[in-house]
């Protein structure tokens, strides 16, 4: 990405880092708590420090970060209520989508939900033989996110998902992952969430869907506010 002067383009860089940012953040690349250093944005994109510092403030701007005095930018974590009222929008969001994917679900999206649902299985077999929960991370997100990613495709309104993804970057997908902690048990319990949510709209049963997905987030939405950690 390469530097101007202040110009339509260089309005433009910023622009395109803040959204690069906001999205890998959005999907767990940054933790929350992550430090974001302005040389290592600017090296990292090629820029100079100046868009580096602009795209750090917007996201400062839309509650992504948070500066702290003497020290820097980081991403934020986000309050109790923040994540209840997130969590409240995603349920409504996503249970719509469960039930229009019902309706509107190729057999090709069918079998990616049940390889997903089969992914993340996996991954709580590892962990119970022994795995280092770091280590099976991202495969769990891999398989979390791309269930979600899925169902959204299948409803197959552009709008519905352009919503859903401004409030991930509200609240990161990891999240989730920070707060079951690696345990088989609740992570087993997670993947039964998604497989009745698969079964239902395998069926055709969108009420049932929106219902199971609602109860889904709303689990989930109980577990973060429980267990997240708190910063330094």
């Amino acid at each position: 990405m390469a530097n101007t002067g202040s110009t339509p383009q260089s309005v433009q860089i910023v622009e395109d880092l803040t959204t690069s940012l906001a999205d890998r953040i959005a999907a767990g690349e940054f933790p929350l708590g992550t430090w974001m250093r302005q040389a290592k944005v600017a090296q990292d994109y090629g820029v100079s420090r100046t868009p580096a510092s602009l795209a750090l403030s917007r996201l400062e701007a839309i509650g992504v970060l948070e500066r702290v005095p003497n020290r820097g930018f980081r991403v934020r974590y986000p309050s109790p209520r923040e994540i209840l009222e997130v969590f409240e929008v995603r349920a409504a969001l996503e249970g719509h989508a469960a039930y229009l994917a019902a309706s509107r679900i190729t057999e090709a999206q069918l079998q990616q939900l049940r390889e997903q649902v089969a992914g993340l299985r996996r991954v709580v077999e590892m962990l119970r033989d022994g795995g280092d929960p770091e280590a099976v991370s991202a495969p769990w997100q891999q398989s979390h996110n791309a269930f979600h990613q899925t169902i959204f495709e299948a409803a197959d309104n552009s709008q519905l998902h352009e919503a859903a993804n401004a409030l991930y970057r509200k609240l990161p997908r990891k999240v989730s992952w920070l707060a079951l902690r690696g345990d088989p048990r609740s992570l087993t319990q997670h993947a039964d969430e998604l497989e009745r949510i698969t079964m239902a709209v395998e069926t055709r049963d969108g009420a049932k869907a929106r219902k199971l997905t609602i109860a889904h987030i709303e689990a989930a939405r109980e577990l973060i506010v429980t267990h997240l950690p708190i910063p330094d």
